[in-house]
């Protein structure tokens, strides 16, 4: 999809919104300007899909929840608008909502990096989340490493990395764990519903 011509290259949201309810991907908004990304890989939706699941088994019966990028998460100020759609994320105590939207900032986000992404993931969005506020920022590679990003005095540290053979420890939630060979592993997803949820099948 190409953009409509913007001779200052600058968006209003009601353009965005109309762009995006026409985009077969992902939009965001990035304060008047667009980011388009197309439909993600089988390999980028099976990590996704296996950090969700081994988040939604962590938090089950307490006040957080995590969600996927099929969400909105709106970060603004009087200067300046966002509008992500985070690759996994997780939301506590009753977040604020605007429609069905989010305008809390998630307690934890994990963006799976593509070659189309990088610069958004380890650049844009890392300024973003920290200044708003998101406790734990992990940003994912598609080949096995995990760099984690913890809010210290309101600025982002490198609290640690994984790769392959570690365990991801969050920062902000002491005992939860993910061992990551059950994050890169294609049918973990499986496993965990499997083991968790109905028992054999």
């Amino acid at each position: 999809m190409n953009l409509p011509h913007n001779i200052n290259s600058y968006y209003t949201e009601t353009q965005f919104e109309e762009i995006q309810s026409k985009f077969d991907g992902k939009a965001e908004y990035e304060n008047g300007e667009i980011v388009l990304s197309s439909n993600t890989s089988i390999k980028h939706n099976s990590i996704k899909g296996n950090i969700l699941a081994s988040l939604i088994m962590y938090f089950k019966g307490s006040k957080c929840k995590p969600y996927d990028e099929q969400i909105e998460v709106i970060f603004k100020n009087e200067s300046e608008l966002h509008k992500y759609k985070p690759d996994v994320f997780v939301m506590c105590d009753n977040p604020e909502k605007q429609g069905e939207s989010f305008i809390s900032p998630p307690k934890i986000v994990f963006e799976i990096v593509s070659r189309s992404t990088a610069n958004h993931d380890y650049i844009t969005k890392l300024y973003v989340y920290q200044k708003f506020g998101v406790l734990e920022y992990n940003i994912v590679e598609q080949n096995g490493f995990i760099v984690q990003y913890s809010l210290i005095d309101e600025q982002y540290e490198i609290t640690n990395t994984f790769k392959s053979g570690d365990v991801y420890k969050s920062s902000i939630f002491e005992d939860l764990t993910i061992d990551l060979k059950d994050i890169f592993e294609e049918w973990s997803l499986k496993n965990h519903l499997r083991g968790n949820l109905f028992g054999d099948f």
